[in-house]
């Protein structure tokens, strides 16, 4: 009986030891991530928008953006590398374990235009598209000047919700005119 506790104990100690000198630390992937990306401390806060049917929402309900220092409803906000992450959207069938690891992973830039500083998420792996927008603009709203967090999309991006920032439900906006769609970049 004493034997064979020796011979287990030796057994143990020897899969041990190598198992130590063979071990390397494990490194998560990163998947092309190059780091965080901050969100604009004017933006953070929590926005309430009447959907828009461009953005294939339903014109009647109220939605909200939840925009903090490092995410934007819930999506993480990364800068990436366009060398490594392009790859992933051409082969789906290869690379459909690290789509499905990273979505909810945003690939965001933050740029000025026209005045307007613009935060722009995109899907971590995706091959076309530009995303979604958002930016401060001001507005007027129930008869007076108020900042509003424009909700835009598209190559050139097209202004589709304003959403404001408030803490109970809004009512039901006007719609977005012609005008609003001109004033653009």
């Amino acid at each position: 009986m004493r034997k064979k506790l020796i011979t287990i104990f030796i057994a143990l100690l020897t899969i041990l030891s190598i198992s130590a000198i063979t071990s390397k630390p494990a490194n998560a992937s990163s998947y092309g991530k190059i780091g965080h990306v901050v969100s604009p401390a004017n933006m953070r806060g929590k926005w309430r928008y009447v959907g828009s049917s461009t953005l294939g929402q339903k014109t009647y309900k109220h939605y909200k953006v939840r925009i903090g220092k490092n995410h934007v409803n819930g999506t993480v906000l990364y800068q990436a590398d366009p060398s490594v992450t392009s790859k992933y959207a051409k082969n789906y069938k290869k690379y459909h374990f690290i789509i499905d690891q990273t979505m909810n992973w945003g690939n965001a830039t933050i740029f000025n235009r026209n005045g307007i500083q613009w935060l722009n998420v995109k899907g971590w792996t995706a091959g076309a598209g530009n995303g979604t927008y958002y930016g401060l603009v001001n507005r007027i709203h129930h008869g007076r000047p108020t900042t509003a967090l424009a909700i835009a999309i598209g190559y050139k991006p097209t202004i589709v919700a304003y959403a404001y920032r408030v803490s109970r439900p809004i009512h039901h906006y006007h719609e977005i005119t012609e005008t609003d769609l001109h004033n653009q970049f």
